[in-house]
């Protein structure tokens, strides 16, 4: 909820800018967030598809190749192998139960974020003035002088994004990988999930190399895999660091207990409540020393 309303807020405030009524402009704006993240998925979608279907079709002999190469050391005739069987013992009705129920949480929990999304835009004034009247005035007044540092995270964080996905791209083009600037943006994308991100990417894409026994270029895909984990941490941490007046060490230990405990939306609280930490720190202190 709080990322799609933070997408969807630049749009809303152009709209409200152009007399379109709030109501009208807050449901427009979530719709057309949810048009792009369609398309962009079903494009990029398509993309992975057509890329893994060229690398199969081009190397169809090697991988059948290395079918057999298994079986004999495996001493087991893969081709015989009953796949239905196979398929139907892992597809059966307790996983397809559990796959239906998690599906349908994630979508239930995607619309009612999207419902909220809307009444966070159309009402904002009016969610303000409750929160105004539930918490002192002091703790909303420190509230509010945060929603700088957060938008601030916001444009770090996507910065970084794209110096990593310009290094990825970059790195790809040296090392010859076809499809090097589709890959890179996918990366680019991925690199929002933390830990797991363009490792997605990578390691096909080392494993095919090693198949082929392009050593060099597995080796290269490792060190730059590495080489952009590593510039991605400092960075984030200087950044962070500098715009939020704290420590790099404090924020990365933010992020990566963030990420523990609230998963994505970790990467942006996690900070957060290091920002909110050294606020109440520096009050108390202040408080201590003027009353002695």
């Amino acid at each position: 909820m709080i990322i799609m309303t933070v997408i969807c807020a630049p749009i809303y405030k152009i709209m409200i800018k152009a007399k379109i009524p709030s109501k009208i402009a807050g449901a427009l704006s979530i719709i057309v967030i949810n048009i792009s993240i369609v398309l962009i998925g079903v494009y990029l979608g398509s993309e992975i598809f057509y890329i893994f279907k060229k690398v199969y079709f081009a190397n169809l002999d090697l991988i059948n190749k290395l079918i057999k190469d298994i079986s004999i050391t495996l001493n087991v005739d893969l081709e015989n192998i009953k796949i239905g069987r196979s398929v139907i013992s892992i597809i059966n009705d307790q996983n397809i139960r559990k796959g239906a129920l998690s599906t349908g949480d994630g979508i239930l929990a995607y619309f009612i974020g999207n419902i909220c999304t809307f009444f966070v835009l159309v009402d904002k004034q009016k969610i303000i003035e409750l929160f105004s009247m539930l918490f002192p005035m002091e703790i909303m007044t420190k509230f509010t002088g945060q929603k700088r540092n957060f938008i601030q995270m916001i444009g770090i964080e996507g910065i970084l994004i794209l110096i990593s996905t310009l290094e990825i791209i970059i790195g790809f083009l040296v090392l010859r990988i076809p499809d090097c600037f589709m890959l890179g943006i996918i990366c680019g994308i991925l690199d929002i999930l933390p830990y797991v991100g363009t490792i997605i990417v990578f390691i096909p894409i080392i494993i095919y190399n090693i198949i082929m026994k392009n050593f060099i270029t597995a080796f290269g895909l490792i060190c730059l895999y590495v080489l952009v984990e590593i510039v991605r941490e400092i960075l984030e941490a200087k950044f962070l660091g500098n715009k939020l007046d704290i420590h790099p060490l404090v924020i990365l230990l933010s992020i990566y207990i963030g990420v523990k405990i609230f998963g994505l939306l970790g990467i942006l609280v996690g900070p957060m409540y290091s920002i909110i930490a050294k606020e109440i720190i520096y009050s108390t202190n202040q408080e201590f020393h003027i009353k002695n």
